[in-house]
Parts: C-alpha cells; structure tokens; sequence
C-alpha cells in the first residue's frame, strides 16, 4: 500500500487519485489531513460536539460516495468550509441544533453566494426589524458599536455617558436580539 502522508501528495492529487483510482489510502490521507480543520471550523458555529461529528462524517462521506463526479475547483479546504455552511444552514433550518450564545459580532457583510440570496435578504430585513424595536438609547449605542465601529470607550466620550452604563446599553441589545433570532444567531456568525 502507497504512503501518501508526505507533503509531495497535495489534496489535490490525492482528490485525483480517489475520483480515478477509487483509492481508499488517498481518502483516508485526505480525511486525515482534513477532518480537524473542519471540525473546528463547524464547532466553532454549533458548540455541539454531536452535531458537529456528525456533519464532519455526513461531509466526508459524501465525498467517498460521490468521488466519481466531484470537480473542486478551489483548494479542498475551501471546498469543504462551503459544504459545511450548507450542512450547518439546513441543520440549523430543521431546527435540531442547541441554543448557542449569539454574541453580535457578524452583522457586517452577511450576504455571500453559497446562501441563497432571498434567505440572506430576509434575515438582513429581520435583523434590521430587530434593531429597530431597540429603545432609542440602546439602539444608538448598539449601531456605534456595530456600524461605526467605535470602541465602548469611544461612544462614552462622544455620548458624555460612562463607558458602563455603553457596556449596559450592548448587552441589552444582544439579549433582546438573541432571544426572538434564537437558532438563527449562530447562522449569522456563520455567514
């Protein structure tokens, strides 16, 4: 049997010989040099060890049964941090995955092409519908930090508040926000 963990094998040639040779040592060196990028990357999101094991596995085995026809055109890493967003959208859809915390640091740059736009548009308008609800105070503060960007320290000064009373204002935001996007607000920190 051929050793193919030397840095001379890329995925990419390994990605070759599973799809023309159906070699299982070039998948097993493939899924091993892989598997813990991806975990992270989807525990990261989930917080679940479960679920995340089983997208991993869902993932990698979907590669095997499909080796035949899969073309990457990118990297495989980048390939399989895709295929994990599409994994952890329809497990967070079907509503099986576990409260996470939702802590408010990816409202930038939501849209991205792997998502369906209209799915991406209603979950900006409802983000948007949330932030409005806010107490004016709060939502003053909360678009500083998050539009503007400016340190808690900053939007004291500028507001002639104390930075507490901005650390107060923040968290009420993220609270009011968590509770009615619940599972959604690990989706957004995805995205």
């Amino acid at each position: 049997m051929v050793k193919y963990n030397s840095p001379e094998w890329t995925d990419s040639m390994l990605l070759d010989l599973i799809r023309l040779e159906n070699d299982r040592a070039a998948f097993a060196e493939l899924y091993d040099r892989n598997w813990h990028f991806l975990y992270n990357s989807i525990y990261n999101i989930l917080r679940h060890h479960e679920d995340t094991m089983d997208i991993c596995q869902s993932l990698f085995l979907w590669i095997w049964e499909n080796r035949n026809q899969i073309v990457i055109k990118t990297n495989f890493r980048a390939y399989l941090f895709v295929a994990a967003k599409y994994k952890v959208a329809n497990l967070i859809r079907g509503g099986k995955v576990r409260e996470t915390l939702f802590d408010g640091t990816a409202f930038e740059n939501i849209t991205d092409a792997a998502f369906d736009p209209l799915e991406v548009k209603e979950l900006k308008n409802l983000i948007d519908q949330l932030i409005n609800e806010l107490p004016a105070k709060c939502r003053e503060i909360f678009l500083m930090s998050r539009e503007e960007e400016l340190t808690h320290k900053q939007i004291a000064a500028k507001l002639k508040i104390s930075e507490r009373t901005v650390d107060e204002q923040i968290s009420r935001a993220l609270i009011k926000l968590r509770v009615p996007l619940g599972r959604l607000s690990s989706l957004i920190l995805f995205l």
